[in-house]
């Protein structure tokens, strides 16, 4: 949680993305709820597991289910939210705005340098990638 260490945070970061940098995206696997959860146990948080979709409808379906129309808003009942993504530390959450094809945010990981490592469409989704804060449209970010 945010009392741990720089190091501690970057070892639990280092252990997540070393666990999904080579996976393509894919709404039934590796996934940004998928990496966002990963992250949040790796940092102390206890959290119920991602229920199973593989669509960006059935994404949409365990929101609902959860009381949620977002998941910016799913994000928000588990953790604080930053008055910007410019306040992440190394480790924390971000999202940028909902994708118009699906209406869902990407929620990525900031390593606190001014990246996010993400899926993006710089490879066509094939692995995580870091994507800088400027180039990511970050809106919305995440105390881990």
């Amino acid at each position: 949680m945010s009392n741990l260490t720089l190091a501690l945070r970057k070892a639990a970061m280092d252990g997540v993305l070393a666990r999904f940098r080579d996976k393509p995206f894919d709404w039934a696997g590796a996934n940004c709820i998928r990496l966002a959860r990963a992250q949040a146990v790796a940092l102390g948080h206890d959290l119920p597991p991602v229920p199973m979709f593989r669509t960006p409808l059935g994404a949409k379906r365990a929101l609902k289910k959860q009381g949620v129309e977002s998941v910016s808003a799913l994000l928000d009942k588990h953790f604080d939210r930053l008055p910007s993504p410019a306040f992440a530390w190394l480790g924390d959450l971000v999202a940028g705005p909902a994708d118009p094809a699906h209406g869902l945010e990407a929620i990525g990981i900031a390593d606190g340098q001014g990246n996010v490592w993400g899926w993006s469409e710089q490879n066509d989704h094939q692995s995580l990638v870091p994507i800088l804060f400027a180039n990511a449209g970050l809106a919305i970010s995440w105390r881990l």
